[in-house]
């Protein structure tokens, strides 16, 4: 019994200790570079309001008609250097495509915490809105990404024009989703109390139902092994009218855009032409 509560009592410390990181696995390094694919993307550096350096990558339109920007939210590891593949093929569409890395990824300065990354997103959304696109924005957001997207649109949404919200494979509450991980392990099973204690969500979106009027569209692969599919079902219950859900069946966690030859790309572009505010440059 004594061997039995040290064990628990070690698990608890290393919880408690690692709860600030919890989420965050960022890399320095730089994984693919933009020109192997014939992409330019313009380097953007912005600052937040406590101080943090943001970096960017802007990619433009190729095509004559413009029909919008796309504000970028990628996941919780890696960068920005291997996450804007996930979207390459956007400008080739028609929109043009920011991705931004969170304060401790790739070149951003600072450590990521859900305040700080929040900071990050309303950089880049008042950048977008100020020197690049006037027109209402399309915020995309994916993993960690979609809840930080969520937080970012309530903060900005008074000042900022949103023509749609994107949510992929993401959650709403840090403390549910610290619950759900700690849940998948028979030996940290216990401990899912301790999320709701160690963690905040100060920084997540609350409630769902106040960003409305913003159409929301939540997007889920079937077999996601990553973030649970009960997140967000749960998420598009909370959620009011117009809202979308779509279950990608056999889809896991970043491919959903890649199988079955692409066909989620013409669904996407499908769904934002409703909304189109297309200029000619």
């Amino acid at each position: 019994m004594n061997l039995f509560l040290k064990f628990f009592s070690l698990l608890f410390c290393c919880f408690l200790m690692g709860c600030q990181s919890f989420f965050y696995f960022p890399l320095k390094e730089k994984l693919f570079e933009p020109k192997n694919i014939r992409m330019n993307p313009e380097d953007v550096f912005l600052k937040t309001k406590t101080g943090n350096t943001i970096h960017a990558w802007y990619f433009p339109t190729t095509e004559k008609v413009d029909k919008g920007t796309v504000l970028f939210f990628h996941g919780n590891a890696e960068n920005l250097t291997s996450h804007f593949l996930m979207f390459y093929w956007l400008p080739s569409y028609g929109y043009n495509y920011l991705i931004l890395d969170y304060p401790g990824y790739g070149l951003s300065t600072g450590k990521p915490t859900p305040a700080s990354t929040v900071e990050a997103g309303i950089a880049a959304a008042e950048w977008l809105n100020e020197k690049k696109d006037a027109r209402p924005l399309i915020v995309y957001g994916h993993s960690l990404g979609g809840i930080i997207a969520m937080k970012t649109v309530e903060e900005v949404k008074d000042s900022i024009p949103i023509r749609n919200l994107v949510v992929e494979g993401s959650f709403s509450s840090y403390r549910k989703m610290g619950s759900y991980v700690l849940s998948r392990r028979w030996w940290t099973w216990p401990l899912q109390p301790l999320s709701y204690v160690t963690l905040s969500d100060e920084y997540a979106p609350k409630p769902l139902a106040g960003l409305s009027p913003i159409p929301i569209l939540f997007i889920h692969g079937s077999d996601d092994p990553a973030v649970e599919l009960e997140n967000t079902t749960a998420m598009f219950k909370e959620a009011v009218s117009p809202k979308d859900l779509w279950i990608v069946e056999g889809g896991r966690h970043g491919d959903l855009y890649e199988i079955r030859r692409g066909e989620l790309r013409e669904q996407l572009l499908s769904y934002l032409a409703k909304t189109s505010t297309a200029a000619n440059p």
